[in-house]
């Protein structure tokens, strides 16, 4: 039994259950089995999918309880915190990815000309393709999967799931909630680090991978060499603009939530903001006796807005990327340090920040909110857009028309004004990026493309042969000059190719009983 690296509570340090992790020898096995049980799932009709999605929904909810606890364990944020990231709005989300799949999943209907292919039907279907694998993070660990796994199952695959090694409690939980209601087998677990994760590919039919950029490139990379679809949703460094004419108070509210959701740990959080001069004293000010108040979950003994860091290696990253920019200029107003014990850090706020800084430019995913001061929303605009990656990205102003017009012009995936990372969970909308965040789309009906393949289905109710067959003659030079005449809207030329048509008929019975 191999334990996991994650086998202790990132609040406290103290040690939790060892977790078996799956050879990666055996990933091979696992997904046959899967492949095996997927027609049975497939076979169902799309009505009994999504009740059993909504029996899932259910499921999560009757017991919160039970896996807040447990994430509360792998994760060290609260209970509390747990269910209200990641359960509370599940059956929402649920519903909402059974209207996508309607349309997603919807067989299509293509119009021929009557005329021009007589007697024929096409209709285009979606098939699902099999077996998908799924690869999720650690920072959330249920609703991570939420966004690739409804949409796989609800187009009828079956799907391998392999949870972050330090979060795989969570992940256990899950896969075991979801296969009380489907066929045997079509929902299959593996635990482990990198190599289990690689050893999907080859095997799975499509891939989801929501995690590092380094990574993403590699799955990427050899997914392309083995021509299997794959989607990877990668890093963040979103930018929110601060305008002078923005509703202050909630402006101050939304930029401390979204830097500090989860502990910075998202790939939408807010880590940059961009404010104008007009109101940069005060919005910092503000924003620095706001962040003073978040309380984190190794210091406070109730409620708490924010759990620790998951990792030695991200704090580590927090405190570089801290360090950097004090060494070249910025100014620490609040936080900075490490609290308590375990892996929990303090909420931080940093003035006088540049586009040098590692702050600014490197993902930092920990409790930082780095602001740079601009001249005007053009500055903010130009700065915004230099980024190697591109999530998510808000503007914040009273003036909602200069809003949407900003926020078009930012190079970003999802653009928001006077909000941010607010669609995150809502499968009606994608959920995707550009650059270095990855060209993976997570829910909505753009998603599909991983979960689906698109079969075209042609019959043809015809007792007689098609114009255009052999043999060639006279008559199938007159016939093509016909059609080539009536398809550029020569008058009369309809009346010429209908008696081609009648002919070539003729002929071709002709030609093959012969």
């Amino acid at each position: 039994m191999d334990a996991a690296p994650g086998s202790t509570n990132p609040r406290d340090g103290s040690p939790l259950e060892p977790v078996t992790w799956t050879p990666a020898a055996e990933v091979a096995a696992t997904i046959v089995a899967a492949r095996d049980a997927q027609p049975a799932w497939a076979a169902r009709p799309q009505r009994e999918r999504n009740d059993a999605l909504r029996a899932v929904a259910r499921e999560i909810l009757e017991r919160r309880a039970e896996i807040a606890a447990i994430m509360s364990s792998e994760t060290g944020r609260t209970p509390t915190d747990c269910i209200a990231s990641e359960m509370v709005f599940v059956m929402d989300n649920i519903e909402g990815a059974i209207r996508v799949a309607e349309k997603a999943l919807a067989t299509e209907k293509v119009r021929l000309s009557a005329l021009d292919f007589p007697g024929k039907k096409i209709v285009v279907e979606a098939v699902p393709r099999g077996v998908i694998g799924i690869i999720a993070p650690w920072n959330y660990p249920l609703a991570n999967f939420y966004k690739s796994l409804w949409p796989a199952l609800l187009a009828g695959n079956a799907v391998v799931m392999k949870p972050s090694e330090f979060t795989p409690r969570t992940g256990a939980w899950l896969a075991e909630a979801v296969r009380k209601y489907v066929p045997s087998g079509c929902v299959q677990l593996v635990q482990g680090a990198g190599d289990v994760g690689a050893a999907l590919m080859p095997g799975v039919d499509g891939l989801v991978f929501t995690g590092s950029l380094a990574t993403g490139r590699k799955i990427a990379e050899r997914a392309g060499g083995l021509l299997v679809p794959c989607s990877v949703e990668l890093g963040g460094k979103d930018a929110a603009i601060v305008l002078a004419d923005c509703n202050f108070d909630r402006t101050v509210a939304g930029i401390v939530h979204w830097s500090l959701h989860n502990a910075g740990q998202d790939c939408a959080s807010v880590e940059r903001v961009y404010v104008e001069n007009a109101i940069a004293d005060k919005f910092i000010a503000a924003v620095a006796k706001t962040a003073a108040k978040v309380r984190t979950a190794t210091e406070a003994t109730g409620h708490a807005e924010m759990g620790p860091l998951q990792t030695p290696a991200q704090v580590a990253i927090v405190e570089a990327h801290i360090a950097d920019a004090v060494a070249k200029g910025a100014k620490l107003l609040v936080g900075g340090q490490r609290t308590g014990t375990g892996l929990g850090f303090q909420a931080t706020v940093l003035d006088g920040c540049t586009a040098e800084m590692r702050v600014m430019r490197e993902e930092t995913f920990g409790p930082v909110v780095a602001i740079q001061r601009v001249a005007d929303a053009e500055e903010a605009i130009r700065l915004a857009n230099d980024s190697d990656y591109g999530l998510c990205g808000s503007v914040w102003t009273t003036d909602t028309t200069k809003g949407e017009a900003l926020a078009r012009r930012l190079n970003v995936g999802v653009a928001m004004v006077n909000n941010h990372a607010f669609t995150g969970t809502m499968h009606e909308t994608p959920w995707s990026g550009v650059r270095g965040t990855g060209h993976g789309v997570a829910m909505s009906a753009h998603a599909y493309g991983v979960f689906v393949r698109r079969r075209t289905l042609l019959v043809d109710k015809n007792s007689g042969p098609d114009a255009w067959w052999f043999p060639a003659d006279a008559n199938l030079d007159a016939f093509m000059d016909a059609a080539s005449k009536k398809a550029l809207g020569a008058l009369g030329a309809i009346f010429t190719l209908l008696p081609l048509l009648m002919r070539r008929a003729s002929t071709i019975k002709k030609f093959a009983s012969e």
